[in-house]
């Protein structure tokens, strides 16, 4: 399951995944997704994505909404993955995990969020 949140107060978009994943259910999400921004200013949110234990259907379905967040124009985006298991993952090719490890900084917890 993947859920989002916005948090007004803290300028930030919290993106929690866990469970079991299928394609419908990650389609579903971007759907949702791309609806709940709409009425945000992404430039001026930070993206918080927290993923705990879980399995997608297809791998590309995980690696294409982590792509869907690069070209949302956030001002930080941050991955809570202390064990790196999301990043090892996602099967990006050289470029893309180039400019994803450009654009996200992976934190050990929410703590270290400034």
């Amino acid at each position: 399951m993947i859920r989002a949140n916005i948090e007004e107060s803290e300028k930030r978009v919290y993106i929690d995944v866990s469970g079991y994943i299928s394609s419908r259910d990650a389609n579903k999400f971007l759907s949702d997704y791309k609806n709940m921004i709409r009425n945000i200013k992404s430039s001026q949110y930070r993206l918080v994505v927290s993923p705990s234990s879980f399995e997608c259907e297809n791998n590309n379905d995980i690696r294409t909404v982590c792509m869907a967040f690069l070209k949302t124009g956030y001002k930080k985006m941050y991955l809570v993955d202390p064990k790196k298991e999301l990043i090892n993952s996602m099967s990006l090719g050289t470029i893309e995990k180039k400019l994803f490890l450009k654009s996200v900084k992976i934190i050990q917890s929410l703590d270290i969020i400034n």
